[in-house]
């Protein structure tokens, strides 16, 4: 092959390297290749393109032409090279599947995500060295029992793409209103700590001699308010000249008197002014106070 025939191989070459390189991407974007078949034409038509490339600059660097117009050419090719050099670097990104595959009955099936921003889930049936996708309905009729699918991941998606955002919504619905229901608990026990600091507070509005000493024990009966005949009572704890709020009875009879058992049970006794008695009685340190 004499030089004008080799630089007219090489030129051809060079442009075939282009066609070549855009033919296999359409060709893997229009057949459903399996991953790791469609991830290895991708691999291999970027090293081909840049092999190609790399190639074609040695042998244009041995032409026979004026120097100033092969600078100009060389600049040229390597700004053409490296643009679609890129480009197929972003095309395979884009066109790269992820190997995420699962056995059910036998057979083989990918669930691969096709969304760039949000996640797209679709599910496709194994064919040799292509694959086949799967539709909702064929989806129901293949994965009839999802218990058998052992990865969370895999069964959560199929699920959703089965069943569809209501099934889901209904869960998420369930879920927040157990999250509301914990936080209205939380929201309410921080209430009643609240509570309990500001009658603390108030307590301090008082001596330990105002209280109505319960024996043997070291509770007493607070009178933190008087209205005619109607009283408002605290039980509390005494620790030395301090008092401490433990909780606030229902009654409002004005006379009052208590006792505290071998087991700890309290029990207390009002007096209204007619001389009618209620008797009260606390098992759990006088928290709570039942009739």
């Amino acid at each position: 092959m004499n030089l004008k025939n080799k630089k007219i191989s090489y030129i051809f070459l060079y442009f075939f390297s282009f066609i070549l390189s855009f033919g296999i991407l359409v060709l893997v974007n229009k057949i459903e290749f399996i991953p790791i078949i469609n991830n290895l034409f991708l691999g291999f038509v970027f090293l081909l393109f840049i092999g190609l490339q790399i190639f074609f600059i040695y042998n244009f660097t041995k032409f026979n032409i004026n120097k100033y117009w092969k600078i100009f050419l060389g600049i040229g090719i390597l700004i053409l090279g490296f643009i679609f050099a890129f480009y197929i670097f972003l095309a395979s990104i884009f066109s790269g599947k992820e190997n995420r595959s699962l056995v059910y009955g036998g057979e083989k099936y990918y669930i691969l995500n096709v969304g760039w921003m949000d996640p797209i889930y679709e599910v496709y049936e194994k064919n040799f060295i292509t694959m086949d996708k799967l539709d909702e309905k064929k989806l129901g009729r293949v994965f009839s029992d999802l218990s058998k699918i052992h990865d969370e991941d895999q069964r959560e998606i199929l699920k959703f793409l089965i069943y569809g955002r209501e099934n889901f919504t209904k869960e998420e619905k369930e879920e927040e209103n157990h999250a509301a229901k914990e936080n209205l608990k939380g929201s309410h026990q921080i209430e009643e700590k609240n509570k309990k600091e500001d009658k603390n507070e108030f307590l301090k509005n008082f001596t330990v001699e105002d209280a109505i000493k319960i024996e043997n024990s070291d509770y007493g009966l607070l009178e933190v308010d008087h209205a005619g005949a109607r009283s408002r009572w605290f039980f509390v704890k005494i620790l030395g000249k301090d008092m401490k709020f433990i909780s606030e009875l229902e009654e409002t009879s004005p006379g009052v008197s208590g006792k505290v058992d071998k087991k700890g049970n309290i029990y207390l006794k009002f007096t209204d002014v007619n001389k009618n008695e209620t008797h009260y009685i606390s098992r759990d340190g006088g928290k709570t106070f039942k009739e």
